[in-house]
């Protein structure tokens, strides 16, 4: 038979179960017994406190009536006659007693001769309406007479007169009525049967009583419902049956007792007899009874408790409540003993399996722990330690075990993922720490430059004041065993630092070497001891070595990646002087407009006002400075002459010169055309001065057509008809035009002509011509994707055709090429496969000739297409470009000239506004005019102008929006 093994845990929490239980079950028995016969007392004694409870409220209820009758029947105000709203003050009093007392209903005197004076309150729309009263009446008095005579008066809140109506039809005699017959001359308050009221047409009861002289009678009236009212807030609680009856046991008020003051007494007695109030009915006492009854499967508290109003006057009040409302307290008492009864119960099993558990729970962690090691699966928890010392000492070993291997592959990830050694270094000691708990621990690196070490971190709580390069230089065995890869261990009283003794504050040093690949010692880790170490702290060493052994892998993998980082950048650099020595009047552009995007675009970061949302990261600046400085990489296609032409007609070269030897032809045409006329025997005088005539026209022409070439101002219609009528003279070519050129040239010349032939002075030839290769058409390659387009010829070197250039020096078609820069930059740009961090590049790049309002080029994008390190840069470099001459033909421009024009710029939709306030705002106009511009160019200006001037368009903008 297979033996059954239960864990250690069960039965200890079983053994704990029963014992518990037999304590909580005994303890459970005593307190219910003891709570059963505390109960029962307990609800007599609560029944007879709440009875005196509800007669001293009732008391007080009915109290001032009992006054305001008493001090009623002294007052003259029942002696006077005269009519009832004369007396404010006592009209007053007794709106006073009506507020006070809401269940009182009127109050009225009457003498022997039958004359009746009532006051009534008019507290609500029910009242008003009964009496057809005026809705802004509060008061309502009535005076009648035994001859039938009635005066009926309505006052409002300030005991003014609103209505009066007067009758003569009254047959109401108070002289017959109970509350009139049951006042006797003793002038005690008596309170009548319930009768019919006869003005309210309701039943009630009515407190009475005579005037010292026996001749009038005042009362008060209560009806029966308004007493039911009046009880039903003094209940113990909502189950509570309330009845209030008189000394004949006549129900005068009730609250849920099924009974009605509505129905006759002999109803009301039929109901009551089989009712919970049967025990109590027709008993006469002073004192409080108390019954108990079930009814209704219930237990029930019935009392009945004398109200005294006056030695006259007794009202009984019964009541009837629920043994578990009366008793809640106490039964919720008595089952909150029961509940905590029950939680020690559960506590105790709880603590006794917790202690269980915590018994078992080391062998537990050891067999869970050794699985996790099996599989690889490492935590590095805290072990509670087991009062078995066996168990401790195994459950240590482990857990120091996994703890090493999960500080291993943990420090392996971090040192795989990390690409800045300085942040590895700084890993590197505060693991060292960790593992150790050294009070010296500093790393030094090699460097190139000094050819010595350096301390790249140090984390010492006592300071380490040996110059290493001085130890390695004055041991050279020493620094042969750091090479070979040896850790090095230096005790304070060794002959090797018997020199430095008094520097040294550690017992124990030891130098972990740090190699590369190539087997070369780059870095020394120092770990000072203030004491000799112990077991574990020498045991902690052999995990250090094969985390320097990581670190060292981890160092060549970071230098590599930045020796290629640094060819990267320097390939840039490359580039973009390539592209600025094609131009010496732009040299230095890609340069500065780097340094200028940094500036504006840590002044966009740090804004709060116009961009508070815009933020960059480590890689967004990366991609932000690589953008700047290969904006435009794209020149690099550019044609070199494009960018220095300062004259119209220069390509390669300035072809004026082909003109003015054309000019020189002809004039030399002319002298022959005169020694030909004086062969002829012409006229000499006429013949020269014909001769000096074309000359000088020629001399003027040419004058003209040079000025064209250079002049930088509008060309009109007019000039631009004088070049074609220039133009129309010729000149003979006696030799072919195609001997000595390439093929290529050929091919553009097109047919040879016969010679001598005549041709134009200034002229726009096929040759001149240059059309796109096939495969290199823009058209083509580019589809719809950018706003710039080009026209059906690469060049068109035409001399009428660049003479006649209206603006600037440039065609079309050459403007075009300068333009299609951004293109190419884009282009090449995109080719590059980049890291994820740098993907937008290429759009942020090319878009630094785009504008705000969609106008620009390459693809005419609008500002909210364009992402805001783009719109940096074109501003960045529509100001660098401003300050530096673009062209060999422009002056260069002053500093207040700039900012005039990009403040023009900015409110025409070409620059982002709120950069370029940015840019006004932080001065850095004046940081690069003083970094970059010569002192000369450097102008005052007042940037308030320019900043009103732009905010202004924004606030136009934002009402046109």
């Amino acid at each position: 038979m297979k033996l059954r093994r239960y864990s250690l845990s069960l039965h200890i929490g079983s053994l704990f179960l029963i014992l518990t239980s037999i304590v909580g079950g005994v303890l459970i028995l005593i307190s219910y017994n003891h709570a059963q016969a505390l109960l029962t007392e307990t609800a007599k004694q609560l029944s007879y406190e709440n009875s005196r409870k509800i007669e001293t409220e009732y008391k007080q209820s009915i109290g001032p009536i009992l006054t305001t009758l008493d001090f009623l029947a002294f007052s003259t105000f029942v002696e006077k006659e005269h009519s009832p709203i004369d007396d404010k003050r006592w009209l007053a009093s007794m709106a006073l007693v009506f507020q006070k007392n809401p269940n009182l209903v009127a109050i009225y005197f009457a003498d022997d001769n039958g004359d009746f004076t009532i006051l009534r309150p008019l507290l609500n729309e029910q009242n008003i309406r009964r009496f057809n009263a005026p809705k802004n009446a509060a008061l309502y008095a009535q005076q009648t007479q035994i001859n039938g005579q009635s005066d009926i008066f309505f006052l409002d809140e300030q005991f003014q007169q609103i209505s009066h109506r007067q009758t003569f039809d009254n047959q109401f005699d108070p002289r017959e009525r109970p509350w009139f017959l049951s006042a006797q001359t003793d002038g005690k308050i008596r309170l009548t049967e319930p009768y019919f009221f006869y003005f309210l047409k309701t039943h009630g009861v009515t407190l009475s009583r005579r005037s010292p002289d026996g001749h009038k009678v005042v009362g008060a009236d209560f009806t029966l419902d308004s007493l039911s009212k009046q009880i039903d807030a003094i209940g113990f609680s909502e189950d509570t049956k309330l009845i209030l009856f008189d000394q004949k046991y006549n129900v005068l008020a009730q609250h849920d007792a099924g009974v009605s003051v509505s129905n006759t007494p002999a109803e009301n007695h039929r109901k009551l007899e089989n009712s919970l109030f049967t025990p109590i009915l027709h008993r006469i006492s002073s004192q409080v009874l108390y019954e108990t009854v079930n009814h209704g499967g219930k237990d029930w508290s019935i009392t009945l408790t004398p109200v005294t109003l006056n030695p006259y006057v007794t009202l009984m009040l019964a009541e009837a409540t629920p043994h578990n409302a009366l008793l809640a307290n106490l039964l919720s008492m008595r089952d909150q003993q029961l509940k905590v009864v029950v939680i020690l119960l559960i506590f105790c099993f709880l603590i006794a399996a917790m202690i269980a558990s915590r018994l078992a729970k080391p062998l537990k962690n050891l067999v869970q722990l050794s699985d996790s090691i099996t599989r690889f699966e490492f935590k590095k928890t805290r072990y509670p330690k087991s009062m078995i010392k066996e168990v401790a000492n195994l459950s240590q070993s482990l857990q120091l075990m996994e703890h090493t291997l999960y500080d291993l592959l943990k420090l392996l990830r971090k040192t795989a993922s990390n690409y800045d050694f300085n942040t590895l270094a700084k890993t590197l000691t505060q693991q060292s720490y960790q593992i150790t708990r050294a009070e010296t621990i500093i790393l030094y690196i090699f460097s190139n430059e000094t050819a010595s070490f350096t301390i790249l971190t140090n984390h010492a709580i006592i300071p380490f004041k040996i110059d290493i390069n001085d130890l390695l230089n004055e041991t050279p065995w020493l620094k042969s065993q750091l090479q070979k890869g040896e850790v090095v261990h230096l005790n304070k009283q060794d002959n090797i630092i018997k020199k430095y003794r008094d520097q040294l504050f550690n017992t124990d040093i030891y130098l972990f070497p740090l190699l590369n690949r190539r087997q070369q010692l780059i870095g020394i880790l120092n770990l000072g001891y203030e004491r000799p170490i112990t077991q574990e702290q020498s045991d902690k060493h052999a995990f250090l070595r094969e985390l320097m052994s990581f670190a060292q892998i981890a160092k060549d993998n970071i230098d590599t990646l930045q020796q290629q980082k640094e060819v990267f950048y320097a390939f840039i650099e490359l580039i973009t002087s390539a592209v600025d020595t094609k131009s010496p009047q732009t040299r230095g552009h890609s340069q500065r407009v780097p340094a200028l995007v940094q500036w504006l675009a840590e002044a966009t970061v740090t804004d709060t006002h116009y961009y508070p949302y815009f933020k960059m990261d480590a890689a967004q600046w990366e991609e932000l400075n690589v953008a700047s400085w290969l904006h435009d990489c794209g020149k690099i296609t550019t044609p070199e002459y494009i960018f220095n032409k300062a004259t119209k007609l220069e390509t390669i070269y300035n072809r004026i010169h082909e003109v003015r030897m054309r000019f020189e032809l002809l004039k030399l045409q002319a002298e022959t055309d005169y020694w030909k006329g004086l062969a002829e025997g012409k006229d000499q005088t006429t013949l020269l001065a014909e001769l000096e005539a074309i000359h000088q026209t020629l001399d003027e022409e040419f004058v003209f057509v040079a000025q064209c070439n250079v002049n930088d101002e509008p060309m009109n219609n007019e000039k631009i008809e004088k070049l074609h009528h220039i133009a129309q003279r010729s000149w003979k070519r006696t030799l072919d035009d195609q001997l000595g050129v390439s093929s290529i040239e050929q091919q553009h010349a097109g047919k040879s002509r016969a010679l001598p032939v005549m041709e134009k002075l200034l002229d726009d030839k096929p040759s001149h011509c240059v059309t796109w290769e096939s495969g290199n058409y823009s058209k083509e390659t580019w589809q719809d994707r950018f706003s710039l387009k080009p026209g059906e010829l690469l060049y068109n070197r035409g001399e009428l055709h660049n003479l006649s250039v209206r603006h600037g020096m440039l065609t079309e078609e050459e403007q075009f090429i300068l333009n299609s820069h951004t293109v190419q930059t884009l282009m090449l740009l995109e080719r590059l496969p980049y890291p994820e961090h740098l993907k937008n590049i290429p759009k942020i790049a090319a878009c630094h000739h785009e504008r705000m309002d969609g106008r620009g080029f390459p693809r005419g994008l609008k500002g909210e297409e364009l992402s805001v390190q783009a719109r940096i840069i074109a501003v960045a470099n529509v100001f660098e470009s401003l300050t530096f001459r673009d062209r060999p033909d422009q002056q260069v421009n002053m500093l207040s000239e700039v900012i005039e024009r990009m403040t023009e710029m900015a409110v025409n939709g070409h620059l982002d506004p709120r950069l370029y306030l940015l840019f006004l705002e932080n001065k850095l106009y004046q940081r690069y005019a003083e970094t970059f511009m010569g002192k000369n160019q450097i102008t005052q200006i007042d940037p308030n102008i320019h900043i009103k001037r732009v905010k202004q368009y924004l606030k136009t903008m934002t009402h046109q929006i």
